[in-house]
């Protein structure tokens, strides 16, 4: 019996069982620090989403007051049930200073603004809004 625990001592090294079990605990923890990240992603995507969206409506909504107009193409609001592009490049003039959206109302881009198709938009009631996925944002 003291022969094989002296051979055992000797050989060295992990057995297959023990190999395998350390394996599987990093499979283990590489799997939940995925399952995490992915979680904190997605939410700080969403959090991203409704920052930009709230600096977006005021913006709009200070270039409107301001101006009279709507930072669309025609600088008006879209008919009932449609939705305008934003135009971030919106301008006009103001005593002679010429005030555009971006950057006089917005000073930082939100993301996706140049997207094609639009994302961002403003509809009949200019309410802002994404057309994309929230979880894509």
């Amino acid at each position: 019996m003291r022969n094989i625990i002296k051979k055992r001592n000797k050989q060295g090294g992990f057995s297959f069982v023990e190999l395998v079990i350390a394996m599987l605990i990093i499979i283990i923890l590489i799997a939940v620090v995925i399952l995490v990240t992915q979680g904190f992603f997605s939410k700080a995507r969403e959090s991203a989403l409704d920052v930009d969206l709230h600096s977006v409506k005021t913006a709009v909504d200070t270039y409107a007051i301001q101006s009279g107009k709507w930072p669309t193409a025609n600088s008006s609001l879209p008919p009932s049930g449609q939705y305008a592009p934003i135009d971030f490049y919106a301008s006009f003039d103001n005593g002679g200073k010429i005030m555009s959206f971006y950057p006089h109302f917005i000073n930082k881009l939100p993301r996706h603004w140049d997207d094609e198709p639009k994302v961002w938009r403003i509809d009949s009631a200019s309410l802002v809004s994404i057309d994309m996925d929230r979880d894509k944002y």
